[in-house]
């Protein structure tokens, strides 16, 4: 899936950028110039990778990084001595004027850690799943005594024991 967006206040440089990034193999799925338009593209994507200069029509884009914290991986370009005033570790910098090369070889190591990052999020359950969860630790701690920590614990082993998952044990204890 693709997950790059290139956002700079001006067109040239947002094209420019761009168009570097497809002619080096770098599909971009979105060119946005506000941080508004970011924000709104990372949200459609669930995470990605930015790519922008210090400060777009609305936001400085440390700033921007600071709202999408943990969402979305950060590089931004600039002159060195407004690189030299962000201060957001979670931005990575690259002093224009950049090769192709330099370029492409950065966004493809955070297009890697946006994928590592991606794959080991913990799926949210429902609140039906929360439900069900919340009644078996119930129905164990009156029938066997457990504190909630054991009930949770016993729910576990037997989702582990029979390879179903955590809810769907739940419901079996629940149905017993």
């Amino acid at each position: 899936m693709i997950r790059t967006v290139v956002a700079f206040e001006k067109d040239e440089s947002r094209d420019k950028i761009a168009d570097m990034l497809e002619r080096s193999g770098i599909p971009v799925r979105f060119r946005c110039r506000s941080g508004a338009e970011v924000l709104r593209a990372v949200k459609t994507m669930g995470s990605g990778v930015v790519i922008c200069g210090c400060k777009l029509s609305d936001m400085p884009a440390d700033l921007l990084a600071h709202d999408l914290h943990g969402q979305a991986k950060f590089l931004i370009l600039a002159k060195q001595a407004q690189l030299e005033l962000l201060d957001n570790p979670d931005t990575f910098k690259l002093q224009i004027p950049v090769s192709a090369a330099e370029l492409r070889g950065s966004v493809n190591i955070l297009l890697q850690l946006d994928e590592i990052a991606s794959r080991s999020q913990v799926p949210q359950r429902t609140e039906e799943e929360q439900r069900l969860i919340a009644k078996a630790k119930e129905l164990l701690m009156e029938s066997r005594g457990f504190t909630e920590a054991q009930a949770h614990k016993y729910l576990q082993k037997r989702s582990m024991e029979t390879g179903t998952k955590l809810a769907e044990t739940a419901r079996q204890i629940l149905e017993m």
